[in-house]
């Protein structure tokens, strides 16, 4: 195989995190540039290209498309999950937040609408997917509308084949494996057929797809979570998925976020609510007239860089 050059400029590695965040929200200031340089490589030698400068040069003449960003995002964003990631988060989720839902829902129309924002490989919408399993003993008379969506479409056909490894159960609570996995000869872990039909999978790019909509599932939600995942974006793209979020969930529906990233962020027409191992807000009203947010672009110095899938 050809050498593969490495060299990029400060310059064209500027104009191509310019690129890359205002079409996918993604940063990637300097202190991120060795970041954004082995993903562009690794990216370019995917595309048969092996020469990294002459690979980024081509995706700043022509734009980037969406067959682009969708080999991007495999090497740009990251994927680090697994099964009911933060016991608390999920012990809180198990015993009050979707317990809450449910009591709402069950004296009138029995529907609830979850998305989950970012889902990389699909372990945490199938996660939630057991737990409503678990707390449904009458779930077949439930109308349940579970979303996963992520930019990268790798992330989502593992997602979707349901198929794991050990790696994916880490942490992960005793009865998981025997109540939703059938063992495969290949020492990997298949996902029980009744839940993997509960979670549809679809390619969403937050910073530029459409959404609130009714036609990918991204409307009247009771629950959206997405943890960890606005960690990597520009201060200018966040405001603007909050927002969306916002106008995504119904009436008191509720936005679960990772811990660290909430406490840099605005969430005006939001209540905040104390929970354990997440942040956790309740929607009320219409957003404010001149709404702005900040942003965490400033912090990735301090990121850890993991290849997988974010958003």
């Amino acid at each position: 195989m050809p050498a593969v050059r490495k060299t990029l400029s400060d310059t064209l590695l500027q104009q191509l995190s310019e690129r890359i965040e205002c079409r996918t929200g993604l940063c990637f200031p300097p202190a991120r540039f060795a970041d954004l340089r082995r993903g562009l490589t690794h990216a370019g030698v995917e595309s048969g290209v092996h020469d990294t400068r002459a690979y980024a040069e081509s995706l700043l003449a022509r734009g980037l498309s969406r067959a682009d960003l969708a080999l991007l995002a495999g090497w740009l964003t990251i994927g680090e999950t697994h099964f009911f990631r933060d016991e608390r988060a999920f012990e809180y989720l198990e015993t009050t937040l979707l317990p809450e839902l449910i009591a709402a829902k069950r004296g009138g129309e029995r529907r609830l609408r979850i998305w989950s924002a970012g889902c990389a490989t699909g372990e945490e919408p199938y996660s939630i997917a057991m737990l409503l399993q678990r707390l449904l003993p009458d779930l077949k008379d439930w109308q349940i509308s579970l979303l996963g969506t992520d930019i990268n479409p790798k992330a989502l056909a593992r997602a979707s084949a349901g198929i794991y490894t050990e790696w994916s159960f880490r942490g992960t609570p005793a009865w998981v494996k025997p109540s939703f996995f059938v063992a495969r000869a290949d020492r990997r872990y298949e996902i029980e057929p009744s839940l993997k039909r509960m979670v549809s999978f679809a390619s969403l790019n937050l910073a530029e797809d459409s959404y609130p909509r009714i036609l990918n599932q991204t409307h009247g939600l009771d629950l959206i979570i997405c943890r960890n995942v606005l960690l990597y974006f520009g201060a200018s793209s966040i405001p603007q998925v909050i927002d969306r979020f916002h106008g995504s969930l119904v009436e008191s529906g509720h936005l679960v976020m990772g811990a660290v990233e909430a406490c840099q962020m605005e969430f005006r027409a939001f209540t905040a609510i104390a929970a354990p191992g997440m942040a956790l807000y309740r929607k009320h009203g219409s957003l404010p007239v001149g709404r702005s947010g900040g942003g965490l672009c400033g912090l990735m110095e301090s990121v850890p860089s993991k290849k997988g899938s974010l958003a």
